[in-house]
């Protein structure tokens, strides 16, 4: 599908909500034929929205997927372009956030299990926790020796695979594996820590 794109037949509106009226009407195999044409608009903007990650092209994908999935929702007012980036957008942000909270599942610690960053709820409480462990991580995240820091940074902020690490740092993906491994078990250790000496209590 991907590489098809660029060679997608332009379509005016009018055509474009035709095919997605005989879509909906059952022809499905026609899905194709109608998000080809966007799928590298889609692209290069899910790529400004998360950078060089390899999951970008997943990201895609999955927003092609909801988009046939919920093509019934889809509103004749707007441009189906506009309504698939949406999506697109969507889908990245998502990615962003899973991204960033395993960061905190990486590190492995049982002082992890306490922490609610992965909590769904919106109540004050769970917000104001929330913002504390942000606190905690970034602290020990700056606590961090700078060759470590630097691997954390990259691998769970700048969302790089480890190739793209090494490649960065002109180290070898065992290098940035074992710097990654310790990292994690230094900051775990600095959490540990932090929670037995908490700071604050304005959540309690």
């Amino acid at each position: 599908m991907m590489a098809s794109a660029a060679h997608a037949p332009k379509r005016t509106g009018t055509e474009e909500a035709g095919l997605i009226r005989r879509i909906l009407g059952g022809r499905r195999d026609l899905f194709a034929d109608l998000i080809e044409p966007h799928l590298t608009p889609l692209l290069r903007i899910v790529r400004s929205r998360i950078g060089g990650h390899p999951d970008v092209e997943d990201i895609v994908q999955q927003t092609a997927l909801k988009a046939l999935t919920h093509l019934e929702q889809f509103r004749f007012e707007a441009n189906f372009r506009t309504w698939l980036v949406e999506i697109g957008l969507n889908e990245a942000r998502q990615w962003r956030r899973k991204c960033a909270s395993s960061l905190l599942l990486a590190l492995d610690s049982p002082t992890l299990t306490q922490l609610p960053v992965a909590d769904e709820r919106h109540s004050p409480l769970v917000e104001c926790q929330r913002k504390e462990a942000t606190v905690r991580l970034r602290a020990a995240l700056e606590r961090l020796p700078e060759k470590y820091r630097i691997v954390i940074h990259l691998r769970y902020l700048g969302y790089l695979s480890l190739s793209e690490v090494a490649r960065r740092l002109g180290l070898t993906i065992s290098a940035v594996k074992t710097r990654q491994v310790r990292a994690q078990q230094k900051m775990a250790k600095l959490l540990v820590e932090s929670s037995q000496h908490p700071r604050s209590r304005a959540c309690r």
